[in-house]
């Protein structure tokens, strides 16, 4: 039996997260009818001040960071729901940067099983993975498990900006529609790539606690225990910009496999946290560049059981 841990249902906002969501916001009168206008809005006091405590900064100098990843959550989501000129996609397209292309091209040469790249909402993952993906030979399987249907202004600009490579529709894979046998069965087929990521508030999976920011912390068990179960590698990746250029940063390749005497939990949770400890470093330096940081408290509460 496959060991579940992605969920499927249909609704907008699963309760948990709608719970939480609910309560970062002052004077709601009526629920959020999706995750991402939940992260536009100003968190409560109370919130303010738990992201205040995990990053040991004045509440002042928090709201300032607040903002800031307001207005990079606004400029990413004009990316991917307005059509731009294909001259400035392309320009845009060109500023990624990939400082390990050569590694990974070594790497897919000496390794052709299917794969697991393990990503962040952090920087622009959308074209970041894109840069990623298309390295890969066209004769490879390249699919993307995403919170939410990308638009077709999101497919036009990437085809303005990466050409026959750029990922189509029939790549991506929605969270709500899809579950581990599913991702199983393409992983298993082989010659596959499945982008996964690591940082799904945990109202919509399963979660297990790790160490964040000196703290416990729940974070997505799914990538984990797919890998394991299934055996495919997990290739850890985020992006981050500095302002004039987008840069790719990959982790080195986790194997899946057991330690003497660890248990399938046991060994997801070790692989769970090397994933969260590649993260914390660049989450630490760009941190208004991480999507979901207004609900970063979220991380820091254990989900409750069932």
């Amino acid at each position: 039996m496959t060991y579940s841990v992605f969920q499927h249902e249909h609704p907008v906002l699963h309760e948990s997260l709608n719970l939480f969501i609910e309560k970062l916001r002052p004077n709601a009168e009526k629920k959020f009818q999706s995750l991402t206008q939940a992260l536009f809005e100003r968190p409560t006091l109370n919130d303010e001040d738990q992201i205040a405590y995990a990053f040991r900064q004045p509440v002042k100098v928090v709201n300032t960071l607040l903002a800031k990843n307001r207005l990079h959550n606004g400029r990413f989501e004009q990316r991917r729901e307005k059509i731009e000129r294909a001259s400035l996609v392309q320009r845009y397209c060109e500023d990624f940067e990939i400082p390990q292309r050569e590694d990974y091209l070594e790497l897919l040469r000496k390794d052709g099983r299917s794969r697991i790249i393990a990503s962040f909402h952090c920087g622009d993952f959308l074209y970041g993975s894109a840069s990623l993906f298309g390295l890969d030979s066209n004769k490879r399987r390249k699919y993307v498990l995403s919170l939410n249907r990308s638009s077709f202004a999101c497919y036009s600009n990437m085809a303005a900006g990466f050409g026959h490579k750029a990922p189509g529709p029939e790549c991506e894979l929605l969270l709500c529609d899809t579950d581990s046998a599913d991702l199983s069965q393409i992983l298993r087929a082989g010659n596959a790539s499945l982008l996964l990521f690591c940082d799904v508030p945990s109202g919509l999976n399963q979660t297990i606690e790790v160490n964040f920011l000196n703290r416990h912390a729940w974070f997505s068990i799914g990538p984990a225990i797919l890998a394991l179960v299934n055996r495919v590698p997990l290739l850890p990746l985020i992006n981050y910009s500095t302002g004039s250029s987008s840069y790719l940063k990959l982790g080195s390749q986790i194997e899946p496999e057991l330690l003497p005497s660890e248990t399938l939990r046991m060994g997801a949770k070790r692989i769970t946290q090397d994933l969260v400890s590649f993260f914390e470093p660049v989450f630490l330096e760009n941190p208004e560049q991480w999507r979901f940081l207004p609900l970063l408290p979220c991380y820091f509460s254990k989900p409750r059981e069932g």
